[in-house]
């Protein structure tokens, strides 16, 4: 498992992805990744997962620049990781178009219903799409980023061991799964203990 620490992920914040480095870190993305029922899935963002994503939108635009790079880290720069905060890129598959007709507005609705749960203790509900003005609330989108603020308790719990579970309280879409262990293992990793 790579960590924002290891000597791998230092070169990878520094210089673009060559393509060994590519399958490690495309390995850590889907480490990071968590299915909500069939038409959900969660990527868990860190600062290795966004360079990963940064560098597949370098190399489509075909642009390698260091501007280029300091220009999309500042466009994902909301999604990194605080020590509060798990931020998370909820994508919406929907294959077939005439599903997508359908259902894309309900999921768009279940998107902001998303929250994670510890035992006994009160649910943490996603911020959804904060760096939009509209939030997505009335435009449809398969692409929602999210932020789950965990107040110090909260945290202190996870980060003591406390097992944690993921779900969406939309009547349509009423998911819920317990996070696995190696998932959360690495999104204590993202918290820091602190008393705010």
């Amino acid at each position: 498992m790579l960590t924002a620490t290891s000597p791998l992920a230092s070169s990878l914040l520094q210089a673009p992805i060559r393509h060994p480095q590519r399958r490690q870190l495309a390995a850590h993305r889907r480490s990071r990744s968590l299915a909500l029922g069939p038409a959900m899935w969660l990527q868990f963002e860190d600062d290795l997962t966004l360079e990963h994503q940064i560098d597949e939108v370098l190399r489509a635009e075909g642009d390698s620049s260091l501007e280029a790079r300091e220009r999309e880290r500042a466009l994902y720069a909301h999604l990194r990781p605080d020590g509060r905060h798990w931020k998370a890129t909820l994508l919406i598959g929907l294959p077939d178009a005439d599903e997508r007709v359908r259902s894309l507005p309900m999921l768009n609705e279940a998107s902001h219903r998303l929250y994670v749960q510890l035992p006994r203790l009160p649910r943490v509900y996603a911020q959804a799409n904060e760096d939009l003005p509209d939030r997505h609330l009335h435009r449809l989108s398969a692409v929602h980023f999210l932020r789950f603020e965990f107040p110090a308790p909260l945290r202190v719990a996870l980060l003591a061991g406390a097992d944690a579970s993921i779900g969406c309280e939309h009547d349509q879409y009423a998911w819920r799964r317990v996070i696995p262990m190696a998932l959360l293992e690495q999104l204590r990793c993202d918290l820091a203990f602190s008393s705010r």
